[in-house]
This record gives C-alpha cells, sequence and structure tokens, in this order.
C-alpha cells in the first residue's frame, strides 16, 4: 500500500480563512496529508491581525509558530525545526520568493532531513534587472539574481502564478524547475447564482488605495460618463497611503454628487458578498501588477472585469476589448460606455465566466499541484 504523502505548507497569510482554500481542497485528496504553518499574529498597517477562524472549524491541521520581521523578505517562522522533526514532511511548500529568509531556512535543514522544496511565487520584475536607473535597485535585482544562482539547485520546482513570472524565474536558471499554475478562486465563496440586469449599473474597486492602483484614473473616466446611470463603489478596507485617499475623496466630493458614489469596508472574508452586488469591477494598474487576484473572484461574482493592459491583468482578462492602456482614461470611459449596452453586457460575461471557472478555480489548481508533485 502506498504511503500518504505530507505536505507542510507556510504562509504568512494563513491568518485569513480565505488564504486557506488551498490546502483545504489539498487535503481532501486521496494519499495526501496536509498541514499548515500560520503565523499567531502578524502586523499590517501598524494594526494587529490574528486569526479569523477557530483552528477546528476548517478542515484542515494548522500549527501556529511566532513570525519573526515585518518583511515578506526577511520574516521567518520561529522554532521551524522542531515542526521538520516531528511531522516528517515530504515535501514543504512556502508562499514567497526564493531569495528571503525562510528560504534560506528551508534550504539549510534540507541537508538534514529528507524533504523536497517547493514554491509558490508571484516575484514579476526580475527580468528588468539592467532596465532600471536607479542603482539602489539594480544592486538589490543583481543580489537576488546571485543568490538564485546557488539556490537553485536545492529547489525541487517553482509554481508560478503568471507567464510573467515564469520567464523571470527561467531567466534566473529554473528553466526546467517552473510550471505555471495560475492562482485560484474558491468557488464555495466566490459565485453569484443569476445575474439580474439593473437599472443603475455599480462599478467597483476593491483593493489597497495606492497611487500605484491607478484609482485617480477610474475617477476620471468616470467624468466622462456623468449622463449614464452609475454608482461607484470603492472598497476602503486597506488605506494605505492617507494623502492619496484625501485626494480622492476631494476629487470625488468636487465632480460628483453623494448618491453617485459609496464607500465600503469589506475584510476579507466579507469582500464576496460585496463583489455580488457589483456589476463592473475595475482594475485601472499603471503599475505592473503581480497577479490581480481580485480580478476572477469578481467576475465569478457576476462582474464584468476591465483592466489596464499592464503586468500580469492581460493574462485573465483575455479579451483585448476590456483592457485599456495605464493611465488612458479616455479608453476606460470608451469601454465602460460600450457595457451600458445590456446585450453586450451580458455576452461579455458568460465569456469572462465560462473561462475562469474552466482554468482558474481552486479545483483545478490543486489538480494541477497534485500533478507535479
Amino acid at each position: 500500500m502506498k504511503k500518504k504523502k505530507k505536505i507542510l505548507i507556510l504562509s504568512h497569510t494563513f491568518v485569513k480563512k480565505i488564504n486557506l482554500s488551498l490546502p483545504i481542497a489539498l487535503s481532501k485528496k486521496e494519499k495526501i496529508d496536509v498541514l499548515c504553518v500560520s503565523p499567531k499574529k502578524i502586523l499590517q498597517n501598524n494594526k494587529i491581525i490574528y486569526p479569523d477562524y477557530k483552528r477546528n472549524s476548517i478542515g484542515v491541521k494548522i500549527i501556529y509558530l511566532d513570525l519573526k520581521n515585518k518583511s515578506i523578505r526577511t520574516q521567518y517562522f520561529k522554532n521551524f525545526k522542531e515542526i521538520i522533526e516531528k511531522e516528517k514532511p515530504n515535501i514543504i511548500f512556502l508562499d514567497n520568493d526564493t531569495v528571503c529568509i525562510q528560504s534560506l531556512i528551508l534550504i539549510f535543514w534540507s541537508f538534514f532531513y529528507n524533504f523536497k522544496i517547493y514554491y509558490f511565487c508571484n516575484e514579476n520584475n526580475l527580468k528588468n534587472i539592467f532596465k532600471f536607473f536607479t542603482l539602489k535597485k539594480s544592486v538589490k535585482l543583481l543580489i537576488i539574481y546571485l543568490c538564485n544562482f546557488f539556490l537553485k539547485f536545492r529547489i525541487d520546482k517553482v509554481f508560478c502564478y503568471t507567464k510573467q513570472i515564469k520567464e523571470n524565474y527561467d531567466f534566473l536558471g529554473y528553466k526546467n524547475k517552473t510550471k505555471i499554475i495560475p492562482l485560484g478562486f474558491d468557488e464555495n465563496i466566490f459565485f453569484n447564482k443569476k445575474k439580474k440586469i439593473k437599472s443603475q449599473v455599480t462599478i467597483s474597486y476593491f483593493g489597497r488605495i495606492i497611487p500605484e492602483k491607478g484609482i485617480h484614473v477610474l475617477i476620471e473616466a468616470l467624468k466622462l460618463i456623468k449622463n449614464y446611470s452609475w454608482i461607484f463603489m470603492i472598497d476602503v478596507e486597506h488605506i494605505e497611503d492617507k494623502r492619496y485617499f484625501k485626494k480622492l475623496k476631494i476629487n470625488l466630493k468636487n465632480n460628483f454628487k453623494k448618491s453617485k458614489y459609496r464607500f465600503i469596508k469589506c475584510n476579507h472574508n466579507e469582500v464576496a458578498k460585496f463583489m455580488r452586488l457589483s456589476d463592473i469591477l475595475v482594475l485601472p494598474s499603471v503599475y505592473e501588477e503581480q497577479y490581480g487576484r481580485v480580478i476572477q473572484e469578481a467576475i465569478a461574482c457576476g462582474n464584468v472585469a476591465i483592466g489596464s493592459k499592464i503586468g500580469a491583468i492581460p493574462e485573465i482578462i483575455k479579451d483585448k476589448k476590456l483592457l485599456f492602456e495605464p493611465n488612458n482614461h479616455i479608453s476606460l470611459s470608451l469601454i465602460l460606455k460600450s457595457l451600458f449596452n445590456k446585450g453586450y453586457y451580458m455576452k461579455k460575461l458568460k465569456l469572462q465566466k465560462k473561462e475562469i471557472f474552466f482554468s482558474r478555480s481552486i479545483k483545478k489548481q490543486s489538480k494541477l499541484i497534485l500533478k507535479n508533485i
């Protein structure tokens, strides 16, 4: 009888129940034993965040350890060696980039214990190592490149969420070890039974409030469609740049009636509920978006998704008619106008939903992972 594979997954994101969907899906497979290592708490935007679920209520075994350091690259789980000795995993997954303190700790202990090392990676800027104009960024990326030159000999596989991320790791010498496995969404959380076309369209933005996300571009586009029947719903749960948010508020107040926009605060466990209230999601990023997970979640909840033609966004929004050049609010406004045609809107929604449910669900992601370990 074939022994069960024991998989240990480490992630700083496991304080949020919504991020445990993949381990839960993997744990339901035969001959797989899954164990998650989660921080006891994390510091985010100067707030201490504790796990938002009860340990015994989610269907997968979890161990809580102290997570040292705030930065993604320097953080590590304290007393991790004890977990390896006790659980004796066959495979350890790290949800991080290959060059980080936790990665070095894993590789060190792999010389003494028999386990394979796999990664879920989202680093997407490494190929631009010689294109940066600042010395600081160039030196940083050069260090990452040199570290990976040695690390790749002990790393077994790198699962990349996008084609762009794969290209970056292939560039670093992982060509025979990389595999594109899109980040999945949980169909039990993100769904929409039946779409009803409303007389007033809800246009939404979900995500961090920072200039790089291009929310100002979306507001400029909305100014050009003032005469249409819509309301703008903006998620303000994660305000990381207060000055930028203040400018956005003034812009909205000076150009629209209060009835035309709505601020909402939704945590990770409430986001699907608010997405179901929306009709059109816009991700107007002006920087290299690493993945844009919010796009597929919104589509699953019954939204047509529009995004800027940058980073990994075009890998999810494959319809060129729903993409616009970064910072081009005129192009965005024209796409929004086209979606006020109900027949055209439903056609685009149907095509987008078919695409993401076929290739980007948690079930699909877990199948691809098991096939490649």
